[in-house]
Formats: C-alpha cells, sequence, structure tokens
C-alpha cells in the first residue's frame, strides 16, 4: 500500500495538465516492479517522463546520477518485468548504424517479445516498434512519396526564378539598389531555419509526438515561437549587412574626406527601408512557412506519410516563393515612404516582438537552448551561397542560359540531401540501429530519383527557351554534373550526421545549413565547367 501511494505521489502536473515523473519516482516505480507491482504503471510512467524533454514542459529531471541508480537497481526477471543495462560508452562516431549506448530499459512482455525504453525520449522509440523495411518497401515509399515532393519543389523553384525577374524591374529595387544584395542572404537564412523547423517536427512525428493532439500543439507551438524568433535575427542581420555593403554608393565624399549631409541622410532612410523590408520578409513568411510546414508534418502522419520525405522539398521551394511575393508587396509600399517614419516605426514593432519571443523561447527549458546554438552553420551557409552569387554573376555574361539553370541543379540537389539527412537523424533519434546497406539504398534511389527530374526540367527549359543550345554533348554533361553533385551531398549528409551525432549535436540543427551552403557552390561550380567544356 505504501508503495502504490508513493508511485501515485510521484505523479505531478506541469501547466499544461502533462504528467510529469521524476527519474527518482522512475526508480521507485522500478524498484516496485521488481516486488511484483503493475507493469502497466511503470510504461505509463515512463512514457510520462520521457516525453517532457521534447515538448517543452518545465519538468526538471534529477541528475544522470540517478539514472545510473535506476539501472543497477534492477535484475533480470521472469516475462512480464523490466530489466535495463548501464552503459555510458558513449556514441559511436565511425558507425553507419547511428546507435547510442544510453540508459535503458527493456519490458520483457508476457508474450516474450521485448520493447525497450530509452531515458529521456519518448517510449515509442523502440527497436520493435520500428522493424526494418524491406528493400522494396523502401523502394516504393521513396518513389512515391518523394518524387511528388521534388516535382513540386522544381516548380516552387522556377516561380521563384519568375517572380524574382519581375520584383528586380520594379522602381523600388530601382530607387534602392542594396535590395539585390538583400535577395539572396536572405533567401538562403530564412530557408534554413524553416529547414531544421520541419526536420525537427518530423523527427517529433517519427516519434510518435504528434499522435497526441495535446502534445503535438504544444510542440508545434513550441517550433513555432522559436522560428520567429530566428526569423526576427535573420532580418535584422540581413538589413543590417545590405545597408553597410551598399554604404560606399550611398554616400558621397566631399572635398575633406567627409559626407554630404543629403547623401548621409539618404542613407539611413534606406538603410531603415532595408531594415523593415527585412523584418517584414522573414518575420511574416517564416510564420506563414511554419504555419505549412506544420500543416505539411501533421498531415502526412495522420495519412502515413513518412514527413522525412515531403517536409524538407516543400518547405524549401514554397519558402522562397513566398518570401519573394512578401519582398514584392513590402518594397513596394516601402518604396514610397522612404523618407518618412514608417519603416522605422515598422521595424521597431518587428524588434519589440522579437524581445517577446525571446523571453517565451528562454522560459522553456527544451528550446532555450536553439537561442544560442546553431548559428554557426547558418552564416557558413549564407557565406557559401554568396560565393555561388559571384560564380553566377561573373558566369552570366559569358554564358546566358547558365543563371535559369543554377536555382533548379542546386535546388534539387539540395533537396535530396535535406531529405536524406531528415530520415537519418530521426533514426538517430529513435536509437534505431539500421544496417548500413538500408541507408545506401536510400542514397541510391535518392540519386536515381535525381536524374529524370533533373531530365525533364532541362527538356521543359529547352522548349520555353530556345536560345539554349542543348546538344547530345551537353546533355551527358549536365546528367554528369547533376549526379555527382546529388553524390556528394547525400555523402557529405550521412557523414555530416553521425559526426555531429556523435560530438553531441542534433542534426535537426545543424546539417541542413551545410548541405545546402555546399550544395550552393559546389552545383554552380560543376554548371559553369559544364557550360566552359561544352562552350
Amino acid at each position: 500500500m505504501d508503495s502504490d501511494n508513493a508511485s501515485r505521489d510521484s505523479v505531478s502536473s506541469n501547466s499544461n495538465g502533462s504528467p510529469a515523473v521524476s527519474t527518482a519516482a522512475f526508480a521507485s516505480l522500478l524498484s516496485q516492479r521488481n516486488a511484483g507491482g503493475n507493469n502497466s504503471d511503470v510504461v505509463a510512467h515512463a512514457a510520462a517522463m520521457s516525453q517532457q524533454s521534447l515538448l517543452g514542459s518545465d519538468v526538471r529531471n534529477n541528475s544522470e546520477e540517478g539514472a545510473e541508480n535506476i539501472a543497477m537497481s534492477l535484475t533480470p526477471i521472469h516475462p512480464g518485468s523490466m530489466v535495463a543495462s548501464n552503459n555510458h560508452s558513449g556514441r559511436n562516431s565511425g558507425s553507419d548504424d547511428y546507435d547510442e549506448d544510453d540508459d535503458e530499459a527493456v519490458i520483457l512482455t508476457d508474450d516474450g517479445s521485448y520493447q525497450q525504453l530509452t531515458i529521456g525520449t519518448p517510449a515509442r522509440a523502440s527497436r520493435e516498434h520500428y522493424p526494418s523495411k524491406q528493400p522494396r518497401q523502401i523502394v516504393k515509399e521513396l518513389t512515391v512519396e518523394v518524387m511528388p515532393a521534388l516535382l513540386v519543389s522544381v516548380a516552387g523553384s522556377v516561380l521563384a526564378g519568375y517572380i524574382l525577374g519581375q520584383i528586380q524591374d520594379s522602381r523600388a529595387f530601382e530607387a534602392i539598389p542594396a535590395l539585390f544584395i538583400m535577395v539572396p542572404v536572405l533567401l538562403n537564412l530564412k530557408s534554413n531555419i524553416e529547414l531544421n523547423m520541419s526536420t525537427r517536427l518530423s523527427t517529433l512525428a517519427n516519434l510518435g509526438v504528434l499522435d497526441s493532439r495535446a502534445e503535438g500543439v504544444r510542440a508545434m507551438r513550441s517550433n513555432m515561437e522559436l522560428l520567429l524568433l530566428q526569423a526576427t535575427v535573420v532580418g535584422v542581420s540581413v538589413g543590417l549587412i545590405s545597408a553597410l555593403l551598399s554604404l560606399t554608393s550611398a554616400t558621397t565624399p566631399d572635398g575633406t574626406g567627409g559626407v554630404t549631409f543629403r547623401a548621409a541622410a539618404s542613407f539611413l532612410a534606406e538603410a531603415a527601408v532595408l531594415l523593415a523590408a527585412g523584418l517584414g520578409c522573414s518575420v511574416v513568411g517564416s510564420a506563414v512557412i511554419g504555419v505549412l510546414i506544420s500543416a505539411t508534418v501533421a498531415a502526412s502522419n495522420a495519412l502515413g506519410i513518412d514527413p522525412d520525405n515531403i517536409g524538407t522539398p516543400i518547405a524549401s521551394s514554397l519558402g522562397d516563393m513566398t518570401t519573394l511575393l512578401i519582398l514584392a508587396a513590402a518594397t513596394g509600399v516601402l518604396g514610397a515612404q522612404v523618407f518618412t517614419p514608417w519603416p522605422l516605426l515598422l521595424s521597431l514593432a518587428f524588434l519589440a516582438l522579437g524581445l517577446v519571443l525571446l523571453r517565451v523561447v528562454r522560459a522553456n527549458e527544451a528550446m532555450a537552448h536553439h537561442v544560442t546554438e546553431g548559428w554557426g552553420p547558418l552564416l557558413f551557409a549564407a557565406a557559401t551561397s554568396s560565393i555561388a552569387g559571384v560564380i553566377v554573376g561573373r558566369c552570366a555574361d559569358r554564358f546566358p542560359g547558365m543563371p535559369a539553370l543554377v536555382p533548379v541543379v542546386n535546388g534539387i540537389g539540395g533537396n535530396i540531401g535535406t531529405v536524406f539527412a531528415s530520415r537519418l537523424s530521426t533514426s538517430l533519434h529513435r536509437r534505431h540501429a539500421r544496417a548500413s546497406s538500408e541507408h545506401s539504398l536510400v542514397m541510391v534511389i535518392l540519386l536515381l530519383i535525381n536524374i529524370p527530374i533533373q531530365l525533364g526540367f532541362l527538356a521543359m527549359h529547352r522548349l520555353f527557351d530556345p536560345s539554349l543550345a542543348v546538344t547530345l554533348w551537353f546533355v551527358i554533361l549536365y546528367t554528369a554534373a547533376t549526379v555527382a553533385h546529388g553524390a556528394a551531398l547525400l555523402g557529405i549528409a550521412r557523414l555530416a550526421c553521425s559526426f555531429l551525432w556523435s560530438r553531441g549535436y542534433d542534426p535537426d540543427d545543424y546539417v541542413n545549413p551545410f548541405i545546402t551552403g555546399i550544395g550552393d557552390m559546389l552545383g554552380t561550380i560543376l554548371l559553369s565547367l559544364v557550360f566552359v567544356m561544352v562552350m
């Protein structure tokens, strides 16, 4: 009776009404079970405790020493009871199975099967619940789910390029040339924070968190708050960088080496417009895409579709298109308000929102670490994409057909890389040991899917732009370049996920910017080599 009361008293509720179980309480329950208690109570409380680390609750677990005491206090017993192992050898950085030895509890059920619970992860994340798939299943899943998503991404990239071509001729871009500097950096940084949100939610969906409506809503809300905070930082950074890079052309030196008052006033007015445009496009665009990502992941999870296969391509393509549409509307309005206080007031409003979001995210223990983490890869992606833009600019005059191909070549290659990285990250969070051959098969299938989509786009582009000379030699070199591009990004995704996980970093927050940044630069270089060899 005393043990029953102790187990009931150990269960508390957080502000959202979710049960929270401490590590000490979990140890008490396991000891109770070894003494002949109810196994269902142990499983229920263990699941409740493990969910808290992913859903942003206010529960504080005890130290790792408590977890060690749990494992050491258990002894192997008969079917229907629990055994546990206490392993602290760390992650195997050189292994392809992406398994982690951790504090784990294994339930030996009455039918003789085992269910593994890893402390700190959802109780669903067991090897039994996620059996390895047959090769035929993998081929069918990737073909049916990934290929349509990639086709949507191609359509989105083409439309984004068309929108960009239209707004570049607008009066706002003519009046404020620094907007040309803003566009590539804004698209890159904003796209990567949205990709990170997509992979995080896809992982949670595959771990079973979204199966509960309350938990799913809480997870999506926490990720949306983080996304909007990151979008605020991106907007400020892009606006200030664009203004500083345009400083030389915006000022006019006088005879004493200073600047004229009119030039200084003009620069400050344009800087306010750039800041407001960067913040507006980043925050509003991320809000729209964040809702779309949440809906896509939730719908795919409900329909039995793996969100890892479709989340990142849709987020990437529709994110660029949405951002450019908002940028067109924002610059059209702000361009007429250059010498008014409205751009500055709008910027201050977004900054105030950012401060509120910062306080909210920092109060969320499960999300607070994201405030300072993951910015290095984002800066790397912005730098490499800028280098790719310089290469395109220098090749545009010599090879007029090249700029139209670059976004799709880089986009498709980047998408198959992020799809693969998202799947690998989910496997890591599941602690699911998958054979190296299964990951290799996924790489081959994604690479094969890449080829017909690339060639189909090339054929369609040739129909709408007859000026592009598409010979057999060009097709062969183009295919070889896209295959090399895709293979390189898939290899980078595999190595990066294993390396980051072995060093204690979550691939959901770090790997996508590396893939997109390297992909943009590598794809641009390979495509330029194709044109050099053909011409």
